[in-house]
């Protein structure tokens, strides 16, 4: 029999002992680590969560001004601007003065008119009141109309066409009233034309599409440039 000196045992047990210890180091311990997550579980790949849909701005004062029309978005026969502002709704006299109902003025954040002319046989007046949220702007808007005053598909998400009461003073003219709202706000589109007076036959609609779209633009963020030309 072979002896082995006690000095080589020594050396390989000191060795064999290196090569576990590298081995499970090696190994990062794997036994003690956490399972890795199969893939499609657990994770989601990158590009593919769903965004979600941007809140629609609320119209402010300064929001709303920049929203209604000015002279250079409305028909070019009617490009003479009698006023175009907006109002803070901190007291309802002046919404009440523009015609809105009180229970409208009661909830409104602010309210806006742009009035244009030709200064012979035409008047626009848009007006515009803007509400918290959409709830409440829906919540107040009732339509006495019907939708196929307006064409097919017809602009903003409720609208409704009316005959205008004439004052005594004008009773001659002729004139057409709509509101359409769009999310939190309500517009009101007011034409007025003296009789034979050629008027397109979509001039109502195109004025509603302008607005909406103007609406649209604001409550995106975007400034306000849609037009009736």
């Amino acid at each position: 029999m072979i002896r082995v000196p006690r000095s080589r045992i020594a050396s390989l047990a000191a060795s064999a002992s290196a090569i576990m210890l590298t081995a499970v180091l090696g190994t990062g311990c794997g036994t003690q680590s956490d399972p890795q997550t199969p893939a499609g579980k657990g994770t989601t790949a990158p590009g593919k969560s769903k965004a979600s849909p941007p809140a629609q701005r609320v119209l402010n004062t300064p929001l709303l001004e920049a929203t209604l029309p000015n002279q250079f978005s409305i028909p070019t026969d009617l490009d003479q601007s009698r006023t175009r502002k907006a109002w803070d709704n901190f007291d309802a006299t002046h919404c009440q003065s523009e015609g809105w109902p009180d229970e409208w003025c009661s909830e409104a954040l602010t309210i806006g008119l742009a009035a244009f002319t030709n200064l012979d046989d035409q008047e626009l007046a848009i007006r515009l009141i803007s509400f918290s949220d959409s709830a409440t702007a829906a919540r107040f808007f009732i339509g006495e109309g019907t939708v196929d005053e307006v064409g097919e598909n017809p602009p903003g998400d409720q609208i409704d066409v009316y005959e205008i009461d004439q004052p005594d003073e004008v009773a001659a003219w002729n004139g057409k009233g709509l509101y359409v709202r769009q999310g939190a706000v309500v517009a009101k589109i007011e034409y007025t034309w003296e009789p034979g007076t050629d008027i397109p036959s979509d001039r109502l609609r195109s004025l509603a599409d302008m607005v909406v779209q103007r609406i649209k633009q604001a409550q995106a963020g975007k400034p306000p440039t849609a037009s009736a030309r």
